[in-house]
């Protein structure tokens, strides 16, 4: 009988088995992206998501991008931020103060319907419903969800899609646009582009990463 953690652990070894070392880390029981392929420190896994409704499972597939110098700005930020929004550590746990920030989750489905339109629930109801699944996402990894992720494989190419898609990142996106142009072009055009952004009557989240990057980061504004 199918339960979540089989599902999770039948994926992985059937895309490892199938799609072999030219995508993932062969000693690990993780989907981890490595290949020699990928110029940046980008640190990309594959996760599997399972939730149990109706008796059924709606299953998909999640690229995590994980990146040490982002979550590093990030944990300064959100260190300062708790001192200027002291409410805004309610709801935090030790463990969440622990983690790493993720760069980026973005599904398949996603990926696929170009962030505009999405594919329908998967549900996996048994065996012959899970070599499906597994076979579509087989089937995105060769095609076009696998060209996607291949873009991150160099930082020109990453900043490009960072620009093509303002809606990657989510909440944190400022931040992690500035660590990603930072990396491109240097710190000067990082600051000049933050600098430059008016961030009054924003959401105070994202208005604080503004205020933060601007006056904490460089130093007053643009340079």
């Amino acid at each position: 009988m199918l339960d979540a953690k089989t599902i999770r652990i039948r994926v992985a070894d059937e895309l490892h088995t199938r799609l072999g070392e030219g995508w993932f880390k062969p000693d690990s029981t993780k989907l981890v992206v490595s290949t020699v392929d990928n110029l940046t420190d980008f640190g990309i896994e594959l996760d599997c998501y399972t939730d149990r409704r109706y008796g059924e499972y709606d299953c998909s597939i999640v690229a995590v991008f994980k990146w040490k110098k982002f979550s590093r700005l990030w944990k300064d930020f959100d260190a300062w931020y708790e001192i200027k929004d002291p409410s805004s550590a309610q709801f935090k746990t030790q463990s969440s103060r622990k983690s790493s920030k993720s760069f980026l989750r973005v599904g398949f489905d996603a990926i696929d319907g170009d962030f505009v339109n999405h594919r329908g629930t998967f549900w996996v109801a048994n065996e012959v419903d899970l070599d499906v699944f597994v076979t579509q996402c087989v089937t995105d990894i060769d095609g076009k969800v696998g060209a996607w992720i291949r873009k991150w494989f160099t930082w020109a190419s990453a900043l490009d899609v960072m620009d093509g898609n303002e809606q990657l990142c989510g909440a944190w996106r400022d931040t992690a646009y500035f660590c990603l142009l930072e990396q491109v072009h240097g710190r000067e055009a990082a600051c000049k582009w933050v600098g430059d952004i008016d961030a009054t009557g924003w959401p105070g989240l994202l208005a604080a990463q503004v205020e933060y990057l601007q006056l904490q980061v460089c130093g007053g504004g643009s340079v």
